[in-house]
């Protein structure tokens, strides 16, 4: 006899369990779902791989928020939000925007430098 104590049956998420996370999965991570479901994030994480349709749920419920969240900002960028529609295209197309500032002298010409470099050599 053995005094190991009786090894407990694995956490089996019902077909209902499994809905609401990919309704979930939107708004939480993985250790905040495994909170939720009562459970810790090695046991969520074994269930997933035991039931993909576990882990297909929260990849899918992610997927799904962020094809919302990225149609929300691409509309309001295609309805004249200037912010939006340049962090869309910075994310999407690779799209950047750089700052260039020029200095000029009086009715523009350039600016008279009075500097002179001297490099000493130190032995």
């Amino acid at each position: 006899m053995s005094d190991n104590p009786p090894h407990r049956p694995p956490r089996i998420f019902s077909d209902e369990e499994i809905a609401e996370c990919k309704r979930l999965a939107a708004s939480v991570t993985k250790t905040q779902l495994a909170d939720y479901f009562g459970c810790s994030f090695n046991t969520l994480q074994a269930a997933m791989v035991r039931q993909p349709l576990l882990s297909e749920a929260y990849r899918k419920g992610k997927a799904m928020a962020i094809i919302q969240m990225a149609g929300s900002l691409q509309m309001k960028g295609l309805d004249g939000d200037v912010g939006a529609a340049k962090f869309w295209l910075s994310h999407q197309a690779g799209w950047s925007e750089t700052k260039r500032t020029e200095l000029s002298g009086p009715q523009g010409d350039p600016i008279e430098m009075d500097h002179h470099w001297t490099i000493k050599v130190v032995e």
